[in-house]
């Protein structure tokens, strides 16, 4: 018996969070908890969910995860 490892990516299931969308939007998007955890399971590694649920419960500034995320999208972009 083989074990297959198949890696792949998935669309953005939240759509609403595309990289057109002003910033201060993502961020008031960010404070409803379904689209915060829909965004935190698609796009942060698994090391990085408790920091950012963290800050989350917190009512920290989410910029810096957004400004991270944004990075990750104009990276893509361009390979």
């Amino acid at each position: 018996m083989t074990t297959e490892t198949t890696s792949f990516t998935t669309p953005n299931v939240f759509p609403i969070l595309t990289a057109s969308t002003t910033d201060a939007e993502m961020l008031r998007l960010l404070r409803n908890p379904e689209i915060a955890i829909g965004f935190a399971l698609e796009h942060l590694q698994p090391w990085e969910l408790g920091m950012f649920f963290r800050d989350w419960k917190d009512d920290a500034d989410m910029t810096g995860w957004l400004r991270e995320w944004r990075e990750e999208q104009d990276a893509a972009r361009t390979t």
